[in-house]
């Protein structure tokens, strides 16, 4: 069985060294962007198995990328758990970003590798 990767979009440089230092050490293969921008490109040319994606970015918010990967015929179905430190982000992030999953930052790291692996046992 091949290694899921995950994809981790995040302007904060310590959430986003966190983050894949968590999820290497759960055995996923780890891409990470600083930007939506950047983000972007990676899911499109790397095509992961979930993306893990804050909510406020530097350059747009999780709908700018949301909507781009939920419109790319081949990652759009790709599972997209939304975090964020705003409480108020949790009704964008369904509705308009279509996530999979919300979590606010303040929820302890193993909620994010859960979240993850139910989503990748749904889908496989």
């Amino acid at each position: 069985m091949s290694q899921s990767a995950i994809l981790v979009i995040d302007d904060d440089e310590s959430w986003r060294r966190l983050l894949s230092r968590l999820l290497s050490d759960c055995q996923y293969k780890v891409y990470s962007a600083a930007t939506c921008a950047e983000g972007i490109k990676l899911a499109e040319s790397r095509r992961p198995d979930c993306i893990v994606l804050d909510f406020h970015l530097t350059d747009g918010n999780a709908s700018k990328v949301c909507s781009r990967i939920r419109s790319h015929k081949d990652i759009k179905n790709t599972p997209i758990i939304i975090l964020s430190s705003d409480p108020d982000a949790e009704i964008i992030a369904y509705r308009e970003c279509r996530a999979d999953k919300f979590i606010l930052k303040i929820e302890p790291l193993s909620k994010i590798v859960m979240s993850i692996e139910n989503l990748l046992n749904l889908r496989g």
